[in-house]
């Protein structure tokens, strides 16, 4: 029968201590180490999503643009159709927006006071027959794949009365030879995925027809 020792005895409990607060180390390193892996991985989402955001931003605004020759020109592409922008005939515009391939393609008559703007119900998708694709109506190309836009940048045109001039405080004429009218335009933009899209909207005033229009 051995005889106890003090000396073993406090051996045992200090390699005992020392490996309870190695394996705490270890856990506190693994916890660091998964909470960074983490992080930049969020991180790294987040700066994808902003540049997949930017990207949409840029093309709704590049859209904006091609919307803006496609109603004010200069814009001499062979379907170029700057006659049918007059503020004060818009004959042409729909209520469904019209159709792809036809000259209308895009335009949107304005929606009954009180009803839901024609703008938010067109259809924006890139499956669209109503909305219109970039440089469908100048000529105009818009890159497009995985490294660019998922699609082209779309808008459609609402004809709108337009309710004043220019001039501060001073409103229009309510008879009805003197009415004249506006041309909304709301362009989307889709980023690297499908699923990221910004919508832009600006006004455009046309005071006179384009050269060669009747």
């Amino acid at each position: 029968m051995s005889a106890y020792s003090p000396a073993t005895g406090a051996g045992h409990r200090e390699a005992g201590f020392s490996l309870i607060v190695v394996l705490l180390l270890l856990v506190v390193i693994t916890v660091l180490g998964v909470g960074s892996a983490q992080l930049s991985i969020v991180n790294e989402l987040g700066a994808r999503s902003d540049r997949d955001h930017e990207v949409a931003f840029q093309a709704a605004e590049a859209a904006l643009t091609d919307a803006e020759l496609d109603v004010l020109g200069p814009n001499t592409d062979a379907k170029a159709r700057l006659c049918l922008f007059n503020d004060k005939d818009i004959t042409p515009f729909a209520p469904g927006c019209g159709r792809e391939g036809a000259s209308n393609h895009g335009l949107c008559a304005a929606a009954e006071t009180g009803a839901v703007p024609a703008w938010m119900r067109a259809d924006l998708s890139p499956e669209s027959e109503t909305s219109v694709a970039y440089g469908t109506f100048t000529g105009r190309k818009y890159a497009t794949g995985s490294a660019t836009t998922a699609a082209s940048p779309r808008y459609v045109i609402e004809a709108m009365r337009n309710r004043g001039g220019w001039e501060v405080n001073r409103l229009r004429s309510a008879s009805a030879g003197a009415v004249t009218h506006i041309f909304r335009v709301t362009a989307i933009g889709f980023g690297v995925r499908k699923e990221t899209r910004v919508v832009l909207q600006t006004t455009l005033y046309k005071p006179a027809a384009s050269a060669g229009c009747p």
